[in-house]
């Protein structure tokens, strides 16, 4: 279920940075660049100007390598191949059957709210025309039974994915952007600086500020452009927001958006928006996901279920619905 545009706004105070005696302030360094579909954000503190460029290009180098991994388009990504498969075992690198087990996790703690399969309605979704028009309900009925992540099997043995289904295809959108963004995080630890925020489209990830201030992203009104719902400080973790206002049209007076009900194949329509913060981008990204789709209701339940977990709903008729922690 892919997920494009939804941003976080992030609000860094660029000046007041303490001294260290032990040597010279960390400084804030930023970087904008295109992966994935979307807009990356990197920033990070670092007291060497050359160190803190080599750290951010390797860290963009990761996102990218992720991205041409995970996208569906690519002749030379795995799922690729597994669309295209003539048999039911793909095989596939350890890396992507690592990604593509934990979502299916994720599938059964929302019980199919967060479905991978639900790449085979995607091509009757298509948001970047003039005069987008929703699909026929008779159009999407026939491909809704190859919707179904209970079809597939990791079989670590052979390095391959196992389909019951032959037409199952694969989208990994609402769990590899996270991924990426826990990927480059790990670069920029191991790169030694002295801070740092990834913004990968509403995906963030943070390490923790050596200057010991928190990081402050601001949560978006997914109504209201530009406004803020709240604003929250972090220190270290992960802040994901999936929404319907990014990736969307209009038609006969209804909004049509990308975060499709993989039991229905039509868009889900009872949240508007819905932020979960947890350690890891990628697991946020996919609840997030599955959580919009669930509902504020199911969802906080299963937000308070969960460890180390906490969320802000916004619903379908603009109240909003918070964790116990959140």
């Amino acid at each position: 279920m892919k997920k494009y545009l939804m941003f976080l706004t992030l609000l860094v105070g660029l000046g007041g940075l303490i001294n260290c005696k032990s040597g010279p302030a960390p400084k804030i360094y930023k970087h904008t660049d295109l992966a994935m579909g979307t807009i990356i954000e990197i920033t990070i503190l670092d007291t060497n100007e050359r160190h803190a460029n080599q750290a951010i290009d390797a860290a963009m180098a990761e996102i990218k390598r992720i991205g041409s991994l995970f996208y569906e388009g690519n002749p030379e990504s795995p799922l690729y191949k597994f669309s295209h498969r003539t048999t039911d075992r793909t095989t596939m690198p350890a890396e992507v059957l690592n990604l593509i087990e934990r979502g299916l996790e994720i599938s059964k703690i929302t019980d199919g709210c967060f479905d991978m399969t639900v790449g085979i309605l995607l091509p009757y979704w298509d948001f970047k025309t003039d005069n987008p028009m929703p699909p026929r309900i008779s159009d999407i009925k026939p491909v809704l039974p190859f919707v179904d992540y209970h079809s597939l099997k990791v079989d670590y043995g052979d390095s391959v994915l196992i389909s019951a289904s032959p037409k199952t295809m694969l989208a990994t959108g609402a769990i590899a952007k996270g991924y990426a963004v826990d990927r480059a995080i790990a670069v920029l630890l191991k790169m030694g600086v002295k801070g740092a925020l990834v913004n990968a489209g509403g995906d963030l990830r943070v390490i923790p500020r050596a200057d010991g201030k928190s990081w402050r992203v601001g949560i978006q009104n997914p109504r209201e452009p530009g406004k803020l719902l709240q604003v929250i400080e972090v220190d270290s973790g992960a802040v994901v927001t999936s929404g319907d206002y990014q990736k969307y049209f209009i038609y006969n007076g209804k909004r049509y958006h990308h975060l499709l009900n993989p039991k229905t194949g039509f868009p889900a329509d009872s949240c508007r928006s819905v932020t979960i913060k947890t350690a890891t981008a990628e697991r946020a990204d996919a609840l997030a996901t599955g959580i919009f789709v669930m509902g504020a209701q199911r969802g906080i339940r299963l937000i308070e279920s969960l460890p180390n977990t906490e969320g802000l709903i916004v619903k379908s008729d603009g109240r909003v619905v918070k964790s116990s922690g959140f």
